[in-house]
């Protein structure tokens, strides 16, 4: 189940060297340069936006709050960013990321066309999302020369985590838990569901989380929806909430239902997903039933209909009765023998 995400970016996104150090970044550099000359592609270029920049994130930490943004990535030699706003707001975006040229977007098209030179192709990165008048002017300005997508070989790079990407979702996962606790215990004293969510907001952030938004069932048994200011439906039960946080940048997310007395319904999805995860081990595919994506620097990394050795994925079951849902989910790490629960709802 997807949760709300949102293009107003808070909480902190500057570097932090002492979460993600500079030789993390040398060696997924490393991966993606492979990548690059494995394809015959002597540039690369990622675009990223607000509401969706996990590629460019991965390679630089930029993230873009201001609008779009490219990294220009070469075969050799020191990268360059460009990001959206004026020269005097380029200090700030500097403190964003390690790549030392960060200049503005600017005339981006003339700019990748300079980058390029006399190279025969341009590998590209999350252009999927690329504006179309944007992605014209590059076309353009590079043509005869084609543009080369990149995209299934730096994804699957990225879905594979290091320990260090793995400690940062430790943390998230930490995080998840004290919100989804905070859900329910002020579901359980009485809150509204609007309520009980800024509560799971609140305890997550105070407890050290970067960001975190949370859906809640709208009525009992509900599927999980953005909540607004006249949504706080109380006496709920069941009541289902879709939680997310963010550690440093990597996401921990789950799927989360609070009932008065476990019905039959929840004591099936909780069954499903314990048979998800004792069959969960890189290269498994899950049950059928079970829904599960790869999760990280976004919410969703791809689809987890094969489970890849490295990667971690957010997995939910879910089961109706009397047309009234209830979930059961858990967050693992794949390993090539089995996998490690990073967090499992409550039962």
């Amino acid at each position: 189940m997807r949760v709300l995400e949102t293009t107003l970016l808070t909480g902190p996104y500057d570097w932090d060297e002492r979460a993600l150090p500079r030789r993390e970044y040398e060696t997924r550099l490393e991966r993606v340069r492979a990548a690059m000359t494995q394809a015959g592609a002597p540039a690369l270029a990622i675009y990223g936006h607000p509401g969706n920049y996990s590629a460019l994130a991965y390679l630089t930490n930029f993230v873009p709050k201001n609008g779009p943004a490219l990294a220009l990535v070469p075969r050799e030699g020191p990268l360059r960013i460009l990001a959206s706003g004026t020269p005097k707001m380029m200090d700030a975006a500097k403190r964003l990321t390690w790549v030392e040229e960060v200049r503005p977007l600017g005339n981006a098209p003339k700019t990748v066309a300079e980058f390029l030179g006399d190279g025969a192709a341009l590998g590209t990165w999350a252009f999927g999302a690329l504006p179309q008048a944007l992605y014209g002017g590059i076309a353009k300005a590079l043509a005869p020369r084609v543009l080369l997508p990149l995209d299934e070989a730096l994804d699957a790079a990225r879905r594979r985590k290091s320990p260090c990407e793995l400690e940062l979702m430790r943390g998230a996962a930490r995080f998840l838990a004290v919100a989804s606790d905070a859900f329910a215990k002020s579901l359980r004293a009485g809150s509204g569901v609007r309520s009980a969510a800024l509560a799971a907001e609140r305890a997550a952030i105070a407890a050290g989380a970067q960001d975190a938004r949370v859906m809640a069932s709208l009525s009992a048994g509900g599927v999980p929806l953005p909540l607004d200011a006249a949504s706080d439906e109380r006496q709920l039960d069941p009541a289902n909430a879709g939680i997310a946080v963010q550690n440093h940048g990597y996401w921990a997310s789950g799927t989360v239902t609070v009932a008065r007395h476990s019905g039959a319904a929840h004591a099936q999805a909780r069954a499903a997903l314990a048979a998800a995860l004792a069959a969960a081990k890189g290269g498994a595919h899950l049950p059928d039933g079970i829904a599960a994506n790869a999760i990280g620097l976004a919410l969703e990394e791809g689809p987890g209909d094969r489970l890849e050795l490295g990667a971690v994925y957010a997995v939910t079951s879910s089961a109706t009765e009397g047309g009234a849902n209830a979930y059961a989910s858990a967050l693992i790490a794949v390993g090539d023998k089995g996998c490690e629960v990073l967090w499992q709802g409550a039962a």
